[in-house]
């Protein structure tokens, strides 16, 4: 049993969307083949080290990241639909350069963005709700264990702001996310202490 609560996470393999430089959301896409060569790196960087939960978001890419470092862990991944990533609903497979869901793109498609999110997708307060209520459950259940989680950049975003206390206000800004970067977060008694973010050295 760890000392701490541990919590490790992955952020899944590149996909052809984002090699396309498209929204994902809960649009789904198959890995590419330097985003499974980038798995299988992973998987080799775990190779040997000790978990006693492994969960990742229910979504494909994440699942299939899951299983190439499963493998390495001789674990099978727990899917988990409370760790998928935002739902944009109609933004989900259009160009990021035009339609940029924090609103960085051109100010002209920011009416229409935001009523898609609106109207289709998650609102921003409701994305971190989901978000934490589903990453505390899985906390409450592994107190002073260390566990594994793949899982996407909206989620990383929300869950560095948690671990580090902050609020959600804001949470698009952080980042960003290296596809297959590992974050490290150990809980202490003050709170919650960054071991590691974003960390792609083994890349």
């Amino acid at each position: 049993m760890a000392k701490s609560t541990e919590i490790v996470l992955v952020r899944h393999a590149e996909t052809t969307m984002i090699s396309d430089n498209r929204i994902h959301g809960q649009l789904d896409a198959p890995l590419t083949e330097s985003g499974i060569a980038a798995a299988q790196k992973t998987a080799e960087f775990f190779r040997g080290q000790e978990f006693d939960a492994f969960y990742a978001s229910s979504l494909g890419r994440a699942l299939r990241t899951a299983e190439i470092i499963g493998a390495s862990i001789n674990m099978q991944p727990v899917p988990v639909d409370g760790l998928r990533e935002r739902n944009y609903g109609w933004l989900e497979g259009k160009p990021l350069a035009l339609f940029e869901p924090d609103l960085t793109g051109p100010a002209y498609m920011h009416p229409f963005i935001k009523f898609a999110l609106h109207v289709s997708g998650e609102r921003d307060e409701e994305f971190p709700r989901r978000v934490v209520r589903s990453s505390e459950e899985i906390i409450q259940r592994h107190s002073n264990q260390r566990v594994l989680l793949v899982i996407h950049w909206g989620i990383l975003s929300i869950l560095t702001r948690y671990f580090r206390g902050e609020g959600m206000q804001g949470w698009q800004s952080v980042g960003p996310w290296k596809t297959c970067g590992i974050s490290e977060f150990h809980k202490n008694g003050k709170g919650w202490q960054v071991i590691r973010l974003d960390d792609h050295s083994h890349l």
